[in-house]
C-alpha cells in the first residue's frame, strides 16, 4: 500500500476520534441534531467507532484490499450523498463539503 492509503486511513481514524470524543460539536458542524442520548450513542458508534475501526484495520494490515474496501465505503457515501443532492435537493454548504470530502477520501484510498 502506498502513502495515499495511509493518509486516507489516518484521516478516517482522525474523523472517528473527533466523532467519538466530541459528538455534539461535530454533529452541529455538519448540520445534524442529536436530540437524545440514543442519538449521541448512534453518532459516537457510526461517526466514531466505525471510522476508527475501519481506519485502524487499514493502517495495521497495510493491505491494498483493506484500503480498497474503506475507499469503496467512502465512495458509496459520496454516491448516496450525490443522489440525495439531486433527489432531495439538499444543496447546503455542508452537503457540498461532504461531497468533496467523501470524494477525496475515496480517491486517496482507492489509489493506494
Amino acid at each position: 500500500m502506498n502513502a495515499l492509503g495511509y493518509i486516507g486511513a489516518g484521516l478516517s481514524v482522525l474523523a472517528g476520534v473527533l466523532g467519538l470524543a466530541w459528538p455534539r460539536p461535530v454533529s452541529a458542524r455538519i448540520g445534524l441534531a442529536l436530540p437524545s442520548p440514543l442519538a449521541v450513542s448512534e453518532f459516537r458508534a457510526t461517526y466514531g467507532g466505525l471510522f476508527i475501526g475501519a481506519g485502524v484495520a487499514v493502517l495495521v494490515s497495510g493491505s491494498i484490499a483493506a484500503a480498497a474496501v474503506l475507499g469503496a465505503a467512502w465512495g458509496g457515501a459520496f454516491l448516496a450523498r450525490a443522489l440525495s443532492f439531486l433527489i432531495d435537493r439538499s444543496r447546503s454548504k455542508e452537503n457540498v463539503a461532504g461531497l468533496v470530502i467523501e470524494a477525496a477520501m475515496a480517491a486517496l484510498l482507492l489509489l493506494a
